[in-house]
């Protein structure tokens, strides 16, 4: 074979090899809006709840515990962020008007997160908070936990608590607060209604 076909061999192969890399790598690091659900899709699964009577008020209590799916829950990698281990609005969350939520969120990441529940005009609220969303996006915030420490402060996962409390009709964003997290997918949608009688989830 002649030198110059041998380099032309060599030089050959190595642009196949570069162009295997990079889209290796580009596959590895693209954001993905995949669940990253282990239970795979849920069609409809209930949420604890009390619907009762206290101090002669007819009441109802729904408990809604979020976590940030990481180390703790055996996840080397948590990107894109999830809560519960879903990503870019695979979970939706339905619940009953004029309802007091018990919201708790755990962090067994690495990195610190929040929560927000947050009002978006109403043009936004299927795309999602896949922009940085500002008060462009969003009418009001609603709530929040502030920061939660991520897994290794203490070697223990933490977690805050909030009310959201008579809840009015409409759609809103759970998010984390914190910069470009909800773009990255951290982000779940929430559906507040009177014709919801028992709170649940699906996740597509």
């Amino acid at each position: 074979m002649k030198p110059i076909k041998k380099v032309a061999i060599v030089v050959l192969v190595i642009i196949i090899v570069l162009i295997t890399t990079v889209g290796l790598t580009e596959s590895l690091y693209q954001p993905t809006d995949i669940p990253m659900s282990v239970q795979g899709a849920v069609h409809h699964k209930n949420l604890p709840y009390y619907n009762g009577t206290i101090n002669g008020k007819k009441t109802e209590i729904v408990n809604l515990s979020l976590a940030a799916w990481g180390q703790g829950n055996g996840y080397s990698n948590a990107y894109p962020f999830n809560f519960n281990g879903t990503s870019y609005g695979a979970m939706t969350i339905y619940l009953p008007a004029n309802a007091d939520i018990h919201v708790n969120m755990t962090n067994y990441e690495v990195k610190p997160h929040t929560l927000k529940i947050e009002l978006p005009h109403s043009s936004q609220w299927a795309k999602g908070p896949i922009w940085a969303h500002t008060s462009v996006h969003v009418k009001k915030i609603l709530n929040s936990t502030g920061t939660i420490l991520p897994i290794w402060y203490g070697n223990h996962a933490h977690y805050r608590s909030i009310w959201w409390n008579d809840t009015l009709s409409g759609n809103y964003w759970i998010v984390c607060g914190l910069t470009t997290h909800a773009e990255a997918g951290m982000y779940v949608y929430v559906v507040v209604s009177s014709s919801v009688t028992v709170p649940y989830y699906t996740i597509k």
